[in-house]
């Protein structure tokens, strides 16, 4: 695009990392307006700035004429957007509606006391973006287009610089018209080592980095520059709450931010981090990487121009800034607490509960224990028999044993045999299986390195729980890339243990002895806001039934049943929970299958890549797994459509609206093209 940015040029300014960001994305910069005066410099304390003050591109006076500077350029020269920056008063262009273009302004200091201006300044544009978000309900009663954009950093700037720590705090911002500031600072200096510079960009990022702690409170509850500023550099932030301004919703106190609560609070939290090093070290790198993924200059960009160009209804909410800021985040204080509960040395462990030889396959815990002495791990057994566990007493492949007096069920099993476990990635094995160490490694490198995973295994399904059946199952060779799935087979399968116990998770004792443990484990996944994978793998064999085909009864804990007396039961409870915790939370998609995800992704996928018979046998085959389902019929007649298939398009649509008859179709078929045109294979 070719973007006229207009604000007063000094090199410190928030407009010069927005001008940096759109360059960085290659997009044509045209700097709009007049010089920095330099009678401010003392005033606003701006003396160690240290860089040039310098004439824009097209310079001007404070309020130039939009109409007259036109008329001044080549017609190639005309801007696509017209982007208007906060940045020293009294910059106000006249006759901004001669500029042929979209027009939108960055306002960034409602909260000391230029709301009246704002408001009216306002008016004049197209698309409004501001800072603070507590003025959002106002600026909309003005210009209904408003959205919040936090301010951010540049990392190549605020960058993270490999010194020692020579200050306990530190501080660099201003001090002018600011008394609370002024005592908070004073006392702090009375009880820490405390470092004060006005300083910028280098020299900014040269204090935070050889500072412990970096010391931030908010004038008028603002979201502040330096937030996010020193969160790049890798110090701690300890900074106050500010209300209403979305910091507690984008960072978490005790994660990546230390927050005082109130003035008197804040000798006590600084005292606290700089006793607890470790602690600090972890909660200040946890918050360098919340920034760098979702907080720079760049991602600002990229969303006002999503916004600005019609991509996008709305810029990112707290919520969404949250969970991209800390997707794929390791949990807070691991590497602090693995060496801890990894004892063994070893990271993983085999969980294989054993009822008996399993006599309808050819694979039993004999053959299986002979697999795993070509892989490395700890090998844990539930026996649940003791006349089994007697005759294996003693097994060189065997780690821990523990010895059931009576079958106890697979859940419960598997629940002993975590606790048993001392590595971070657990293993839960079938008896009747044969594995191959390819399988492990890919299983294990999916738990290393896929987005939140906390359960992978070769095979899982998206899940119809209304009806308890699956929509899709992926059976061994049948995909080739992770997919996201709602339930993982539970023959073979691994987990991270730090989400089990007191993670959170653990499997349903109520299913004793079988039956509904693996969806309703993806369930819980899915509620605590973690996800499960299937990950393409032939390396292990596994025939179904191999244990429970040859039982017309199962007898555990004290009674006997026939598989399928359990399966209903178990049916009964498992809807019986879930509806009722889906009620109670008041979350219509706890229990939705992931698969309209799945085949969004999938076939807009495919044609995006060029792939238009591979997009249409996946929407096929899509729609027949889930003909009651709009959004697939929906998504299957827009690739009909795409495709130039029109009769079937019609069908298909059809189908979505008898299924729906309040789906907004052409919102539905507007978001699939924006989906199709931005998004990501």
């Amino acid at each position: 695009m070719n973007i006229w940015l207009s604000y007063v040029n000094y090199p410190v300014t928030t407009a010069v990392y927005f001008e940096r960001a759109l360059r960085r994305q290659c997009h044509r910069v045209t700097t709009v307006g007049p010089r920095f005066p330099r009678e401010l410099i003392e005033l606003w304390q701006l003396q160690n700035m240290k860089l040039p003050l310098t004439d824009h591109d097209l310079p001007t006076d404070f309020a130039p004429d939009m109409a007259e500077l036109l008329a001044s350029i080549p017609d190639q020269e005309r801007p696509d957007l017209y982007l208007w920056i906060e940045s020293v008063g009294g910059h106000f262009p006249k006759n901004l509606e001669a500029l042929p273009c979209t027009r939108a302004c960055y306002l960034i200091d409602s909260h000391l006391e230029n709301i009246s201006w704002h408001l009216e300044w306002a008016q004049q544009f197209h698309y409004v973006f501001i800072a603070q978000r507590e003025y959002l309900p106002r600026f909309r009663e003005v210009n209904p287009n408003t959205h919040w954009l936090p301010l951010a950093c540049d990392p190549e700037i605020h960058a993270q610089l490999d010194l020692p720590k020579l200050h306990d705090i530190g501080f660099v911002g201003s001090l002018v018209l600011n008394p609370r500031r002024q005592r908070l600072l004073k006392s702090l200096e009375e009880h820490t080592d405390l470092y004060y510079e006005r300083c910028f960009w280098d020299d900014m990022a040269r204090v935070f980095s050889a500072s412990r702690i970096v010391f931030n409170n908010a004038v008028n509850n603002d979201l502040n520059m330096r937030v996010f500023e020193v969160m790049a550099t890798g110090a701690l932030l300890l900074t106050d709450t500010a209300p209403g301004s979305g910091l507690d919703e984008l960072f978490r106190d005790g994660e990546e931010v230390a927050l005082y609560r109130c003035d008197a609070e804040l000798e006590d939290v600084a005292r606290f981090y700089l006793n607890n090093d470790e602690l600090r070290k972890q909660v200040a790198a946890r918050g360098r990487r919340a920034v760098l993924q979702a907080h720079t200059y760049e991602h600002r960009v990229a969303d006002l121009l999503a916004v600005s160009t019609g991509g996008k209804p709305t810029t990112y909410s707290a919520q969404e800034l949250r969970e991209r800021s800390t997707r794929g985040l390791e949990p807070l204080f691991r590497s602090v607490v693995e060496p801890l509960i990894n004892f063994s040395g070893q990271s993983r462990s085999f969980v294989i509960p054993v009822l008996d030889y399993s006599p309808a396959s050819e694979f039993n815990i004999l053959t299986l224990l002979r697999d795993l002495e070509q892989i490395p791990g700890e090998v844990l057994v539930v026996f649940n028999d003791e006349t089994v566990a007697a005759e294996l007493k003693g097994h060189p492949r065997i780690t821990r044993a523990a010895v059931m007096t009576e079958n106890i069920g697979v859940a419960r099993a598997w629940n002993v045999g975590i606790d048993m476990a001392s590595t971070p990635f657990v293993f839960i094995l079938n008896s009747d299986l044969h594995l191959e160490r390819d399988a492990v490694e890919v299983m294990e490198q999916g738990l290393r390195t896929l987005d939140r995973a906390a359960c992978v295994g070769p095979q899982g399904s998206f899940v119809n729980l209304r009806l308890t059946r699956d929509y899709l199952y992926f059976n061994k060779g049948e995909f080739d890339t992770p997919v996201e799935v709602d339930a993982v087979s539970g023959f073979l399968f691994a987990i991270r243990r730090e989400h089990f116990g007191t993670g959170g998770l653990r499997f349903e004792n109520a299913f004793t002895p079988c039956y509904f443990e693996e969806w309703d484990l993806g369930l819980q996944i899915k509620r605590a806001g973690l996800k499960s994978y299937v990950v393409p793998t032939d390396a292990y064999t596994h025939h179904w039934s191999g244990s429970i085909s040859a039982r017309r009864e199962i007898a555990s804990m004290g009674r006997s049943e026939s598989p399928q007396a359990i399966l209903q039961r178990n049916r009964l409870l498992f809807l019986a929970k879930w509806y009722d915790r889906a009620g109670q939370e008041g979350d219509g998609t706890l229990l939705e299958s992931g698969i309209g995800r799945y085949g969004r992704q999938r076939a807009l996928g495919f044609l995006r890549a060029g792939k238009p018979e591979e997009a249409e046998q996946t929407i096929r085959h899509l729609a027949a797994a889930a003909p009651c389902r709009p959004d697939l019929q929906g998504l299957a007649g827009f690739v009909m459509g795409h495709l130039g298939q029109h009769v079937e398009a019609l069908s298909y649509i059809k189908q979505a609206l008898r299924l729906d008859a309040a789906l907004d179709i052409d919102g539905f078929i507007k978001g699939l093209i924006i989906e199709l045109e931005q998004a990501q294979p």
